[in-house]
């Protein structure tokens, strides 16, 4: 962005040019009116204002390009550096390598990373593995639950859940987990462990989606089963995308490393991964959720988190959002300001410009 002193230097030497292009025209080219206001006081002061507003109006037009080319480059380094994070390969190897400091020049790319090095070395990588996890149990479903969701009374959905937890679950240690979004992004996960009256509650440190914060949530849960030797235990949430991403990490060798953590955990501890209705009185549910919300309060311990893909993107997104928002509010500030004051309305300003 220019200073007012070279905004204004840039002006006054582009009205000059178009001004010299003006006056060596051929008679024939100029009308006669042009000729006399350039030789006459009002007329030739209003011929260099608009001059200058010509002048600026194209400089605002020339910065609002270079500002939104700037934008897209940024947000497409991003992505492709987002996707070298996750895969874990050489290129990302390089990045983490760069200090600031290097004493050399830096491309775009390696700036860009630098900048936000603690988002992109939060990414959860990609591994790959020997073998499927297909004996893992993850049901993103509800046995005997044929309709839709929305399609049942919440009373019918508590108490077909209910008889699925006393009949094919019964015995089994009941882990609850949820988690929950404040309207400022922030996110908070709730544990509750029925059988043994244990409750966690913590807020994430980093913001992500609530898909990434409930698959979050089921990792802290199966922390706290290993922790405690939980055997034959069925761990309950009320997010079917978090479970439909474990069954397909499952069923692939090429697999998320917070999903990889999950699925092994749940095999040596004979885990069954269990969506349920949420919402729905289900007392579990309803205090891992109670659990979630409470750990967004302020002074809530706060745990370092992994996120995915989507949630690093989202921020850029989100950053590329303010900073658009920021330059319009900048460019309408300066329209309504710096165009008046160009004008020259009142006798002082007007002589000022004239001495220029």
């Amino acid at each position: 962005m220019y200073s007012r002193y070279e905004l204004w230097v840039r002006l006054c030497r582009s009205f000059l040019h178009q001004l010299k292009e003006c006056c060596s025209g051929s008679s024939s080219h100029l009308a006669p009116s042009v000729v006399r206001g350039l030789h006459s006081g009002a007329d030739g002061w209003n011929m260099c204002r608009n001059a200058l507003l010509l002048e600026y109006r194209r400089h605002r037009q020339r910065m609002a390009k270079r500002e939104q080319i700037e934008l897209v480059r940024e947000m497409i380094a991003a992505r492709e550096i987002a996707q070298h994070c996750r895969s874990n390969n050489r290129t990302y190897s390089e990045l983490r390598q760069l200090e600031p400091d290097i004493g050399r020049p830096l491309s775009f790319v390696q700036r860009i990373f630098l900048e936000h090095r603690y988002i992109f070395e939060a990414i959860a990588k990609h591994i790959r593995t020997a073998d499927l996890l297909t004996d893992v149990r993850v049901n993103p479903v509800l046995e005997h639950l044929n309709v839709g969701k929305g399609n049942l009374r919440l009373e019918t959905l508590r108490q077909l859940t209910e008889y699925v937890l006393e009949s094919e679950y019964c015995g089994y240690v009941h882990i609850y987990t949820d988690a929950s979004k404040s309207p400022d992004g922030q996110c908070g996960i709730g544990v509750y462990d029925e059988t043994n009256d244990a409750r966690i509650a913590v807020q994430l440190k980093l913001d992500t989606s609530i898909m990434t914060a409930e698959t979050l949530a089921i990792k802290v849960a199966m922390q706290h089963i290993a922790q405690r030797g939980i055997q034959r235990a069925v761990l309950l949430t009320d997010s079917q995308a978090a479970c439909t991403f474990l069954k397909k990490n499952r069923n692939s060798r090429y697999r998320n490393a917070v999903a990889h953590e999950i699925l092994e955990l749940a095999r040596t501890y004979q885990v069954t991964i269990q969506w349920i209705p949420g919402h729905v009185e289900v007392s579990g549910n309803r205090i891992a959720d109670e659990l979630s919300r409470a750990a967004l309060a302020n002074g809530t311990e706060r745990l370092e988190n992994d996120i995915f893909v989507h949630d690093a993107i989202t921020y850029f997104e989100e950053r590329q959002a303010s900073k658009i928002n920021k330059w319009y509010q900048e460019y309408i500030r300066l329209k309504g300001k710096s165009l008046k004051q160009l004008c020259g309305e009142d006798a002082e300003s007007s002589s000022s410009y004239c001495a220029l």
